[in-house]
């Protein structure tokens, strides 16, 4: 099995009803060498839902201009 850590991420997107950058943090547990693509795959369906529920259907964090930040703990 893998070692797993925590990542800390930041996401910044394009806020659907303005267009101003804004930003979300958090943590997330993967694998100890995990390339962002990686990081991305496991977070990004979690941040859509989030988006879609402040913004209504139909937004994805792919469709934002998404600019991401990874750093392990």
């Amino acid at each position: 099995m893998a070692s797993t850590t925590y990542w800390t991420w930041t996401v910044e997107v394009d806020e659907p009803s303005t267009g101003r950058r804004i930003a979300t943090q958090g943590e997330t547990i993967a694998p100890l060498d995990a390339t962002d693509q990686e990081i991305r795959r496991r977070l990004f369906p979690e941040l859509t839902k989030e988006l879609q529920r402040r913004y209504g259907a139909g937004y994805r964090v792919e469709d934002l201009a998404p600019a991401c930040r990874f750093d392990r703990k």
